[in-house]
């Protein structure tokens, strides 16, 4: 898989993996992760037709790290560089975790014109709890969000154990560029605020909610909350037996999945 680069306007150099042709799919990483994390998908959707673009966010993987601008609307920024830097159209936008917030940041800034479908993973359009909202992280609210947020990713987030393959890929790319976890705090509060309800309920082009049947993160089920408001363009499938990750928990019916709602919607 080759490695790319792009220079933002802020001159963060960002590293993306590009291969095959056609259509292009863009596949987005959560807080903390890597490119690589796509690696079961990257192999076969780029063998089954189309051009599959991986991204590394500022401060992430082989990406320049940096503590500039580590905002989750900077990084639909990014996002926005890398699709005009491509000259890409038309494009797929796959995210997981935090990946799915920074589609919506992008929807909400650069709008839908560009977009032909959109899938996210695992996520939640709003993470902090409150009165009137129970569909987010389990126990967090505003008045413990900023004392819990560094301890969520520490609880084991996976209900199957991650295929040797796929650990040994990222271990090696994990441990030649590590995540500084203080370089991603700001990041890491700054996702937890967003609330992208709104711009879920308003977008136009087909959605489809991938979730993990098992995830440990999520004291509701918000897929029906966005599913029923806007039931026209959300789509929502369950990958039993799978936690925050089902994208390498169960590849092969993650990749099914995709596969079907991108030819039948």
């Amino acid at each position: 898989m080759s490695m790319s680069y792009i220079v933002t306007n802020d001159h963060v150099r960002l590293a993306y993996s590009d291969v095959g042709d056609g259509q292009t799919m863009i596949f987005l990483p959560g807080y903390s992760d890597i490119k690589e994390t796509w690696y079961f998908q990257s192999k076969y959707f780029s063998e089954n037709g189309y051009r599959i673009i991986c991204l590394d966010w500022r401060s992430h993987g082989c990406s320049a790290h940096t503590a500039k601008n580590m905002k989750i609307m900077r990084l639909a920024a990014d996002l926005h560089e890398l699709i005009t830097t491509l000259k890409l159209e038309n494009v797929i936008l796959i995210g997981h975790s935090m990946g799915a917030s920074v589609i919506w940041a992008y929807v909400t800034i650069f709008g839908q014109t560009n977009v032909s479908k959109i899938i996210t993973v695992d996520e939640s359009p709003k993470l902090i709890n409150d009165v009137g909202w129970q569909s987010g992280i389990k126990n967090l609210n505003w008045d413990n969000f900023i004392e819990l947020a560094p301890l969520i990713l520490q609880q084991p987030l996976t209900e199957q154990q991650m295929p040797a393959t796929l650990k040994n890929i990222r271990n090696r790319f994990k441990t030649d560029h590590p995540f500084d976890a203080d370089l991603g705090y700001g990041l890491l509060l700054d996702h937890m605020k967003q609330d992208w309800r709104t711009t879920v309920i308003n977008i136009t082009v087909p959605q489809l909610f991938v979730v993990g049947d098992k995830s440990p993160l999520w004291a509701g089920d918000y897929s029906n909350y966005c599913e029923k408001k806007n039931n026209i363009n959300i789509f929502k499938t369950l990958i039993k037996n799978t936690g925050h990750f089902p994208q390498i928990e169960d590849a092969g019916r993650f990749n099914s999945e995709i596969d079907f709602f991108l030819k039948n919607t």
